[in-house]
């Protein structure tokens, strides 16, 4: 009977240790998916010169190798593509600088002011901070009129991003029926031109803009002048170089 005892502990520990492999098999299996999470995050490229992808006004993720040579400027290419809204929610206090309060007349003078008090997106649309008397205190704006007029600039811009929420397809080489065709150095936004320029034919990638490498301040309308991206807009393409 002492034998018995002890084969049935042995069989119990071997039950009880499978078990166990068991229980921690999807932690290795989480851990080993998130490593290539990371590990995707890291090939964002950078297609605007001595910028960091984290900082890159304009980046570039592969999603499919092409194969052949990289056109050359002035070459005619044909691209499918998807534009879609991505939001600037995520602005940091130099992308509003940049991006948005260069753009407002009389009052680019306070970049320097909006990056030395970080105020990037988040804190520009909290309306229980920025506030006229944010902008007269913290910013210096002696002026009540330039701070109005400040403060009327970014109800505009968070109104029109809830007109437009991000995730929104804007235009795409699918819904027209035909994909995008064009020279190298003239007929498309900056954003396309330079990821175009990085691609080879077969090429698939994500390319993700700022407004100044976008449509800009003005936007996009469509013929019947339906507003198709909103000003200052931040944008992500899905492009496919087809030849």
């Amino acid at each position: 009977s002492m034998h018995v005892v002890t084969m049935m502990h042995f069989i119990s520990t071997i039950l009880l240790l499978a078990a166990s492999c068991d229980a921690f098999a999807p932690s290795t299996r989480l851990t080993s998916k998130s490593s290539t999470v990371l590990f995707a995050s890291e090939e964002w490229i950078p297609l605007v010169t001595d910028d960091s992808s984290e900082a890159s006004p304009v980046k570039k993720l592969v999603l499919e190798e092409g194969n052949g040579e990289l056109p050359t400027d002035g070459s005619s290419v044909e691209i499918e593509y998807t534009g879609t809204l991505v939001g600037e929610k995520d602005w940091s206090a130099q992308d509003v600088a940049d991006c948005w309060l260069s753009q407002l007349q009389g009052l680019d003078h306070l970049k320097a002011e909006f990056i030395q008090n970080n105020i990037d997106f988040a804190l520009l649309s909290d309306t229980n901070v920025f506030t006229e008397e944010f902008c007269t205190t913290t910013l210096g704006i002696s002026n009540k009129i330039q701070a109005k007029k400040l403060l009327m600039a970014r109800n505009r811009l968070t109104k029109s991003q809830d007109a437009h929420p991000a995730g929104t397809v804007f235009d795409s080489s699918a819904e027209r029926g035909k994909n995008f065709t064009f020279n190298l150095g003239k007929g498309a936004i900056k954003a396309i031109d330079l990821a175009v320029r990085s691609m080879r034919v077969g090429e698939r990638a994500s390319v993700v803009c700022r407004s100044d490498y976008g449509y800009g301040s003005e936007g996009l309308r469509s013929s019947k002048g339906d507003v198709m991206v909103p000003p200052f807009s931040t944008l992500n393409f899905e492009l496919k170089r087809v030849c």
